[in-house]
C-alpha cells in the first residue's frame, strides 16, 4: 500500500525545504517506522494540482499504520519536517493499494 500526503510549504520556504530534503531524506528512509518506507517527495510543476508537494511511503499492512513514529532519528527529522509545512491549510491524505491488490464490494 502506498500512503500519500499532498500539501503546501510555507510560503517563500520552497527552496529551504528542498535542502532541507536533500539533506535528510536519507534519515527518513533509514529510520522510518516498522513497516514504513519513505519513497520521496515530490513537486508540482508549472502549478499544475492543488497541493505544491507530495510526500509517499510504502506501508506493509493496515497494522502499520498505528506503529508509532519510528526511533529519535525519525521523530526529530518529522518535527523540523512539520516546522516547513504550511499547516493553515488542510492537508489531503490517501491510501493506495495497487488494482490487483485492493477488493472490490461486488455492485460497486
Amino acid at each position: 500500500m502506498e500512503y500519500v500526503l499532498r500539501y503546501d510549504v510555507k510560503p517563500s520556504k520552497n527552496e529551504e525545504f528542498r535542502r532541507w530534503l536533500q539533506e535528510n531524506e536519507a534519515t527518513m528512509r533509514d529510520h522510518a517506522p516498522d513497516g514504513w518506507a519513505y519513497l520521496g517527495t515530490w513537486f508540482t510543476v508549472r502549478s499544475f494540482g492543488e497541493y505544491t508537494t507530495e510526500t509517499r511511503w510504502q506501508i506493509d499492512d493496515y497494522g502499520a499504520l498505528g506503529s508509532g513514529f519510528g526511533d529519535v532519528e525519525n521523530i526529530r527529522v518529522l518535527q523540523e519536517w512539520m516546522d516547513l509545512i504550511d499547516r493553515t491549510r488542510p492537508w489531503q491524505a490517501a491510501l493506495y493499494k495497487s488494482t490487483n491488490e485492493v477488493d472490490i464490494l461486488p455492485g460497486s
